[in-house]
């Protein structure tokens, strides 16, 4: 007998709902205690929740969703994960319908959601297209086993770069005492994500300094890889942060982002800031990074250029309700 119940964040909870997740992730393993730290530090402001769909008293699947901000306040983002033995469209519109209930007490007019070219998400992709959902965004994903990257062919860019007086730090090791180090490196991250394309229909919003800052701290203290900061005259131009999963894949560095100021941009520092960051991370033993941009991205250039490979393809959908 399906049931479908209300999500109570406990450790059993967490425990089953990253086993279904690790089955059908194509790449990413997570664990569930590291998730269950994540929900606990998420922005308690925002509307989130998940709806988890269990057969007698197993769990099969579940939904996860979350309003934006600001703007965005009316956007609901979601996406389901179904056990593969009990992958079909009925259970995924069980859990749907559940979800439009919920979400139109809100005065929700707009959804969103993902998936992959890759076949644990076929039949999610069916799903979307077969409620209204419309590709809005294709988002390049990639790879790079890093002990294939000549380094030293880029020495000669970063030695120009630090003449024309530009330093690269690493954020956590050397910069976390500096004078307002975090509002400097929040205000950066600000100023590039801006230009990061989005779908249409959403838009760029700023969060809170004091949720940057708990996520922040949370990165350095649990999932910290490397993050590379190029200044220029005391002024932080461009920034790149990879974080790892230290319990489920160590040897993995994932991406978070990688900016560079405009009037700074077309003299190398994101290629630089790649290499900076690649170097630690070889000595750190990691052996791969995976990273994704937008299709009309430059970053995406710059990564097949380094060696990046491609990997499966993310599509962004969304629909008008």
């Amino acid at each position: 007998m399906l049931k479908i119940k209300n999500f109570k964040a406990t450790d059993q909870e967490f425990k089953d709902i990253i086993k279904i997740y690790n089955l059908v992730s194509h790449d990413e393993i997570l664990d569930y205690l590291d998730s269950k730290k994540r929900w606990d530090i998420r922005d308690k402001t925002l509307i989130s929740d998940k709806l988890l769909l269990y057969n007698h008293n197993n769990l099969i699947g579940f939904l996860a969703f979350d309003f934006g901000r600001d703007e965005n306040s009316k956007t609901a983002e979601f996406s389901i994960f179904l056990n593969p033995k009990h992958n079909n469209l009925n259970h995924m519109e069980t859990l749907y319908q559940e979800m439009l209930i919920r979400i139109n007490f809100f005065n929700c007019t707009k959804i969103f959601s993902g998936s992959w070219d890759h076949i644990n998400y076929q039949l999610y992709r069916k799903f979307l297209n077969k409620n209204g959902f419309k590709c809005v965004q294709i988002n390049k994903e990639s790879f790079c086993v890093i002990s294939k990257i000549n380094v030293d062919e880029y020495k000669p860019l970063i030695k120009r770069l630090e003449e024309d007086g530009i330093k690269f730090f690493d954020s956590k090791t050397e910069l976390t005492k500096h004078p307002n180090h975090y509002k400097k490196l929040e205000e950066l991250s600000w100023k590039y994500e801006q230009d990061i394309p989005i779908p249409d229909g959403i838009s760029h919003t700023r969060e809170p300094f004091n949720q940057f800052l708990k996520e922040q701290i949370y990165f350095e203290n649990n999932e910290y890889g490397i993050e590379i900061v190029a200044v220029k005259n005391n002024k932080y131009i461009a920034a790149t942060d990879i974080s790892i999963n230290h319990k489920a894949q160590p040897k993995i560095g994932w991406t978070g982002s990688l900016g560079v100021l405009r009037e700074f941009r077309r003299k190398g520092i994101a290629t630089a800031l790649k290499i900076k960051a690649i170097n630690s991370l070889i000595k750190k033993g990691v052996t791969e990074i995976r990273t994704d941009n937008e299709e009309n991205n430059p970053m995406y250039q710059i990564n097949l250029k380094l060696g990046f490979e491609p990997a499966p393809t993310q599509f962004d959908y969304l629909k008008v309700l």
